[in-house]
């Protein structure tokens, strides 16, 4: 009998997945900056092999993004949803995907203006 992949295994390989759509890289690109093969790093993204720490830290540093973006959004057992800041690393992940850098930091800019006019 296969063993049942890890909800936590399959949420960190999807942010991996999303993270690498959004930054145009190859898995080929990924394992290589990591030290390994495209399909470790396929397997990573559908969670049927676990992430160790040390690779996880690995990843993060290739990514320039904190260890913990992969476990944002994560329900933490308590009844309590998404962990905060889900959506804006998900926003910011999106917005590093856009090539025009004028863009970019307009679109920084709005969504700013728009969080501090939610707090009023």
């Amino acid at each position: 009998m296969k063993p049942e992949r890890d909800p936590v295994d399959i949420h960190i390989g999807a942010r991996l997945r999303r993270l690498r759509v959004s930054r145009h890289a190859s898995l080929e690109e990924v394992g290589r900056m990591i030290g390994v093969t495209y399909q470790q790093i396929q397997k990573y993204e559908t969670g049927a092999n676990r992430i160790s720490a040390a690779t996880l830290f690995r990843i993060a540093a290739a990514f320039n993004v904190a260890p913990a973006f992969f476990f944002e959004g994560l329900a933490t057992g308590e009844g309590e949803g998404a962990a905060p800041g889900a959506e804006v690393a998900a926003g910011a992940i999106s917005l590093d995907g856009i090539a025009d850098q004028d863009v970019r930091e307009k679109l920084r800019a709005l969504i700013v203006s728009l969080d501090e006019g939610r707090d009023r």
